[in-house]
Formats: structure tokens, sequence, C-alpha cells
């Protein structure tokens, strides 16, 4: 009986391989909606479980950590009256195997960085949990999509959420994260979706070649620039100020301190729509070719605060990670200096930004470098025709069209083009 459910399983795992090579894993955010006062309390608790979960396997962690630690159901906590001991009680079990996993996890991610020669200490203490994770549909979570409510296992009553309409219906659903963020609670759900219903609405039958900078954030090689720039507000600073003169760990502070954290995560939120945005106009394209630059360099250099206010290190993550059609050009290949047209390296400055060169070629400084690094990733093409179409350096109206779609609707980006003489903006 055994062995005939344990090859079941196998021949269950053998299909669901199959199937996901022809999916594509997608996470759709859902928001609980309409809390009362006894519900925030109810899920707050789940979050106080977890860390006290966590804490406790922590502190004797070579003793209590193995594969039966999820059935722990008393934990001691230390108080300022000394050690307590604590129920576990709306935990479920497969939560309570979700947080055993992350310490395993954590402790892995610790080996592999020692293994590279880093300097790594141990596991800490956490102050608070705000991520718990609900591994099994249709029994840790339940999706009722009729009634627009989730239900989560051992709490009776089903939430309402906002965002249902975003899973498709032929989306197949997996796991799934509870998320306690300053502006609400979250349910992260992880869907898989055909790879055919995840193509881009334009697709635009060319390669393209990608600097970033500082002053402009994405050059194209065909003259398009995108900026911009999300730094702290005003808000923000007042807030930082307010925070200041309130007495620590009083009720005032902690106020300030939520107010706080809302304010980071609006600016957050923006700078995430942005990389999202850019992603997906470059997903548009045939080919995208990019250099491996050292972003954290010139994080750590002159424009941190730039680097920082844009974001930029998060769409070169995201593209590395996320885009199948990147070619990546090493960062020791000369881009900038070389004359885009004859080869020549130039004597160029900081300063210079129009790239003047000897066989007449004058041109943007960073259009230039977008160009070299087009040429340096197709380079090893058979069919270089293919890839670099006769249009390759202007403009064409698809890509006007998808860059005021995808682009144009956010306030905080700037599109212009360089191709043309006198052109106008594309937002």
């Amino acid at each position: 009986m055994k062995q005939s459910k344990i090859k079941k399983i196998k021949e269950t795992l053998k299909k669901t391989r199959e199937r996901r090579k022809h999916q594509t894993p997608c996470v759709y955010q859902l928001k609980l909606q309409d809390l009362s006062t006894k519900d925030k309390e109810l899920l707050d608790r789940l979050f106080i479980e977890a860390k006290w979960l966590y804490n406790y396997i922590i502190a004797d962690i070579f003793t209590r950590l193995n594969n039966q630690s999820w059935k722990f159901q008393h934990v001691e906590i230390k108080t300022p009256n000394g050690l307590e001991k604590r129920i576990i009680k709306n935990l479920s079990s497969q939560m309570r195997r979700g947080i055993v996993e992350r310490i395993f996890q954590n402790l892995k991610a610790l080996k592999e960085a020692k293994n590279k020669g880093y300097k790594v200490g141990k596991l800490n203490f956490v102050s608070e949990v705000n991520s718990i994770p609900l591994p099994q549909y249709n029994n840790t979570y339940k999706i009722f999509r009729e009634q627009n409510r989730i239900k989560i296992q051992k709490i009776k009553k089903t939430f309402r959420v906002l965002g249902l309409h975003q899973i498709p219906e032929n989306a197949e659903i997996a796991n799934a994260h509870l998320i306690r963020k300053p502006s609400g609670y979250y349910v992260y759900v992880t869907c898989f979706i055909p790879k055919e219903d995840n193509k881009p609405k334009f697709e635009i039958d060319k390669s393209i070649g990608v600097d970033f900078g500082i002053k402009n954030q994405l050059t194209l090689s065909n003259g398009v620039k995108i900026e911009w720039l999300v730094s702290d507000t005003k808000r923000l600073k007042r807030l930082h100020r307010e925070l200041s003169r309130r007495k620590r760990r009083g009720k005032n502070y902690r106020k300030t301190q939520h107010k706080l954290r809302r304010e980071y995560e609006r600016i957050s939120n923006i700078r995430k729509d942005i990389q999202n945005r850019v992603f997906s106009f470059l997903k548009c394209y045939n080919r995208v070719i990019i250099q491996d630059e050292n972003i954290k360099g010139w994080y750590s250099g002159w424009f941190g605060k730039q680097v920082h206010s844009t974001g930029i290190g998060g769409i070169t993550s995201r593209l590395k990670h996320g885009l199948e059609t990147l070619i990546l050009v090493d960062k020791f290949e000369t881009t900038t200096k070389k004359c885009s047209n004859c080869g020549r390296l130039l004597n160029l400055r900081l300063g210079d930004r129009v790239i003047k060169c000897k066989c007449g070629l004058v041109i943007d400084r960073d259009q230039n470098a977008a160009i070299n690094i087009i040429k340096s990733g197709l380079k090893g093409e058979t069919t270089p025709l293919t890839n670099l179409p006769l249009d390759w350096r202007e403009v064409t109206p698809v890509e006007r069209k998808a860059a005021a779609r995808i682009l144009g609707k956010s306030p905080y980006i700037r599109v212009s083009c360089l191709a043309e003489a006198g052109s106008p903006s594309l937002q």
C-alpha cells in the first residue's frame, strides 16, 4: 500500500514537471478588504505566533530544528518577567511547516555565502514576521471566485479580496503567502499560466541595445531616452523630524512610525511600477542586449542617491532573471569611448555628452554606447541582417505606440527621442 502511494506521487510529480515546461509562473497580489478590528487582531495573532515559533527554534537550533519541528504547539518566549510559555493555536500545521522550511533555506543561504568566501554569522532573532507561507491551494487557503472571497486555514471567516479578477480562468493556482504591510494585509498568489497567454500585446520584430546611465536612466540604440526620478518626498522628511521628537516606544511614537512606513511603501510602489513598465516595454523586442554593469559600484560612488532614487539595479536584476531573450555584454567591453561608425577610440571626459568623431559622426554619447552594445551582443550571430533591419536606428510606429501605451501612462516617466532632429516627446 505504501509503495503504491509513493509510486503514484512520483507519477504526479513527473506530470507536473512536464506541464511546467509549457507554463510561466506569475504572482498576483490580492488585498484583504473590509476588515473589522477583530479580523485585524486575529491576523496579527497569526504573525505573532509565527514570530514565536521562529525565535523559539532559533534559540536552540541544534536540538530544536529537525523534520518534526513543525509539531511544536507550546513555545517559550522571553518577557521582562522572564521566560513564559505560549500556545500556538492559530497557525495551522502547514503554516508551521513553511516556517520551519524557511529556517532551513536561511541556513542554506548562509552556507552558500560562506562557501563563496563571505564572512557570515548565525541566524538572528526577528522582532516581527510579516510573511506567512500558505503552501497548498484548496487546503491552506481557498479562493471563491463567484463570491470574490478567500479563506485561510483555521480561520472560520472568509475575507473579501480586491484584485481577484487579475487571475486568468485557465491559470493553475499554486502556493501563496500571507503578507502584512503598513497599508494592509495581502495574499500573494503564485499561478502558472500557459506561455502563449503571457506574450506581450506589442511584438516588435527588432533587436535593441540598452545603455544604462545616471542622467538618462535608459538610452536605446534607436535613440529613445527613458528618464525617471522618484526621490524622497517632503512628507517623508517631515515625518522623520516628527519621529525624532516623539518619546521612544510611546503611543504617538508608534503612530508616527506607522505613517513613516506607509510613506516608504508608497515611494517603493511607485519605483516598482516604473520597473514593471520598463520591463514590459523591453519585453516587446525580439532581443535585448545590455552591458553587465557594476551598479553596486555606482551606488557606492558619487551617484549613490541618484541610483537609489531610480532603482536601476532592480531593473537590471529583473532583466537578468526574467527576460529569456536577454544578451549580456561583458562589463569590460569598450562601448562609450569607441566610435560606433568607424571603431576609433576617443578621448572623452565625463562632461562630453556629444561625440564628434573624425569620420564625421556626430551622435549622442549614450546612444553611441547603446549602438556599440548591440553590435557587440550580435557579433557572433550568423544572420545579422535579420537581427539588424534597415530601420534598426529609427523609431518605428509600433515602438511609438508601445511606448505611449506602456510608459506614457506614468506621470513619473519621461520618454524622448533623439533619432530624428526636433522630434517631439513620445509621452
